[in-house]
């Protein structure tokens, strides 16, 4: 460990290298509990167990090395708290208390290792975790996906139990021009890790937080995921991400007239794009090779609100993934034959799960977390705090096709991110002279083979 402390500046402290690996361990668990539940239901094999046994040592080991450092709980936004204490509560009126006390169980894990992250590391170190562990997924699920295509001629199954129903690791599409499932064994999840890779190892090379080499190979790698995986979602994110990092470099340092001209004017170009997007879906579904329904979401909408409508204001207690053999979920939605366990949208799983006072609260929460993010990337002149902002947006628009901002590691980062969004700016980095764009120019006309890790 001592040559990565060496490599973003920490000092190698004993007390701080094991945080260290508390850190990749925990990020690693939460995105190991993706690939769990990445399925249409829990699956009964050796690999739950280890998500299991993952979950908890990092979340011990999380509680260990925050010792001294249980302030942080202190820095979480009241609306944070008042959404999850509505999550506990739920458990009191949840038409299945026993699997609300099971859902609140994984969503502690994601608060632990969320509070630990931000208590623990600035927002550089924050980087250099979320790019490594990236960068390792990014590696795994192509070496996966040769060896599926090259050796094994086909379908790879789980690693732990391949005679489990849907336990498919990999396809063997590589070289087929089908979709690709990477170890996370989904492809639409692959795509949003590949996403969120795209915008930390843009950073990265922007800011001069690791080898110019290393950002640039791991940036292709998140192109290529994205595009062999084929998520219509993560394409509408990754143009929503696009959007957000050109507006908010244009409106940093413009006075407070034009930054709102310019956010005035771009709510009105999207609230057009999104007209035309939805009047001519078939077209645009079409071009993405996709159904005008989004892969039945519509009809699965539809089902959940009605299912909503039943219990409008206190919702049908909280669960997070849903659970096979739990009522209302057990045959709630069932296409050729195969059972689905969430709402695809979380807003709308919000809805159905905690009711309208959930809702209003998670609302709170994100549109708070989202100005302060906003905030802090437009008036800081470092690069460095553009990726929390853009990371979040990716989430915001992927939670309209997914639930998975209510679970695991998406959870974690938005909870993450609103604990550390609230910190004072005596705990940032010092700013510089020059804006973000007028540091974009300077760096393309330097040659890329100079750019070093930035020494603090």
């Amino acid at each position: 460990m001592g040559l990565l402390a060496r490599a973003i500046g920490a000092k190698p402290t004993a007390s701080s290298r094991p945080a260290w690996i508390t850190a990749y361990v925990a990020i690693a668990a939460t995105i190991a509990g993706d690939t769990m539940f990445s399925g249409d239901s829990f699956r009964p094999t050796l690999a739950w167990l280890l998500w299991s046994a993952l979950a908890i040592v990092s979340s011990a080991a999380a509680i260990w090395f925050m010792r001294g450092k249980f302030a942080v709980i202190r820095s979480m936004p009241i609306e944070l708290n008042l959404f999850l204490g509505l999550l506990a509560a739920s458990t009191f009126w949840s038409a299945y208390w026993l699997n609300t006390l099971i859902g609140l169980t994984t969503c502690l894990q994601a608060v632990i290792v969320a509070l630990f992250l931000a208590a623990t590391f600035d927002w550089r170190e924050l980087l250099k975790i979320f790019a490594n562990v990236i960068r390792v997924i990014l590696i795994a699920s192509f070496a996966i996906e040769i060896y599926a295509a090259t050796f094994a001629h086909g379908q790879l199954g789980s690693l732990f139990n391949s005679s489990v129903q849907n336990a498919v690791l990999s396809q063997g599409n590589l070289f087929a021009g089908q979709r690709i499932q990477g170890i996370v064994a989904n492809s639409n999840l692959l795509a949003a890790i590949a996403l969120i890779g795209v915008i930390v190892f843009a950073v990265e090379l922007f800011a001069k937080n690791a080898f110019a080499w290393q950002s640039i190979s791991s940036l292709t790698l998140s192109v290529a995921a994205i595009v062999l995986s084929k998520s219509a979602g993560i394409v509408f994110a990754s143009v929503a991400v696009l959007l957000a990092a050109v507006v908010s470099l244009f409106a940093e340092g413009k006075n407070y007239e034009t930054r709102h001209r310019i956010y005035r004017i771009t709510w009105v170009v999207t609230g057009v794009v999104m007209f035309f997007v939805l009047s001519f879906r078939r077209e645009v579904f079409d071009i993405l090779g996709k159904s005008p329904d989004m892969t039945h979401r519509t009809y699965i909408w539809k089902r959940v609100f009605s299912l909503f409508q039943q219990r409008p204001f206190e919702g049908w207690g909280f669960t997070g993934v849903w659970q096979p053999g739990v009522h209302p979920f057990e045959n709630l939605i069932v296409i050729n034959g195969q059972g689905y366990f969430q709402a695809h949208n979380a807003y709308l799983d919000v809805l159905l799960q905690v009711g309208l006072v959930g809702f209003v609260l998670f609302a709170i929460l994100l549109v708070r977390t989202f100005v302060r993010l906003w905030r802090l990337a437009v008036h800081h002149s470092s690069s460095l705090y553009l990726w929390p902002l853009l990371v979040l947006v990716a989430e915001l628009v992927r939670a309209i096709t997914e639930s998975r901002l209510i679970i695991e590691s998406a959870f974690m980062i938005l909870i993450l991110f609103a604990v550390k969004a609230t910190e004072p700016d005596e705990l940032l980095e010092a700013r510089t002279g020059q804006i973000k764009l007028e540091q974009l120019q300077e760096f393309g006309r330097t040659p890329i083979t100079k750019a070093k890790i930035a020494r603090r």
